[in-house]
């Protein structure tokens, strides 16, 4: 039973030079996935939440005794890129909200902020105190005919906001509940795949 992810794909001749030459390549477009009616399916799965510094390789080892199975997880929650679609550590969603914003503190999110009485206030910019972004959107709401800056996070006028941190640590963390299809089904689901990849 093939389990590499690559080892079943089906194999086209590639050429760079207008036929000159011709090179077997794997066809990496192929993609199959789980029909609707086998997702949801509870029968077939268990949840599972993904600790800390879990990967896809760790899971596939521990459910399914080797770490080529892999994919598999990937494909039975549709993660296309793990990258982007997989939890990651505490301090890696750090590192993330530094590379995207430039600090935790530095901006927060757009269209998130709700003032006193309750209601959204759609489209800029909350900033800290601290924060160094270069081009820091003043932002005011008029009472009582004085108009009072919105920019800062003590604003008497704003009652809540997320900040950056939060927003990205909300989806990572809904990356963390996935689904593994029980070992007992795993081979019957590999055979299939390998059939389907070659269609």
């Amino acid at each position: 039973m093939a389990t590499n992810l690559f080892e079943a794909f089906p194999r086209i001749a590639y050429t760079l030079d207008d036929g000159d030459t011709e090179q077997v390549v794997v066809d990496i477009f192929k993609r199959v996935v789980l029909s609707k009616e086998f997702q949801e399916n509870s029968a077939y799965f268990e949840t599972y939440d993904v600790n800390h510094g879990e990967t896809p390789e760790e899971l596939s080892f521990r459910f399914y005794g080797t770490e080529s199975l892999h994919w598999l997880i990937l494909m039975t929650n549709n993660i296309v890129d793990p990258r982007f679609e997989w939890p990651v550590s505490e301090e890696n969603l750090l590192k993330v909200v530094e590379d995207k914003y430039g600090g935790e503190n530095n901006i927060f999110a757009i269209n998130r902020a709700i003032n006193s009485k309750g209601y959204q206030i759609e489209t800029f910019f909350v900033l800290s105190e601290e924060s160094t972004h270069t081009n820091q959107i003043r932002v005011t709401i008029e009472a009582d005919g004085i108009n009072y800056p919105l920019a800062f996070d003590e604003s008497p006028y704003l009652a809540g906001y997320e900040s950056n941190y939060d927003i990205e640590n909300s989806k990572n963390e809904s990356y963390r509940n996935i689904k593994i299809i029980k070992p007992e089904i795993v081979q019957d689901i590999v055979t299939n795949y390998q059939k389907f990849i070659n269609v």
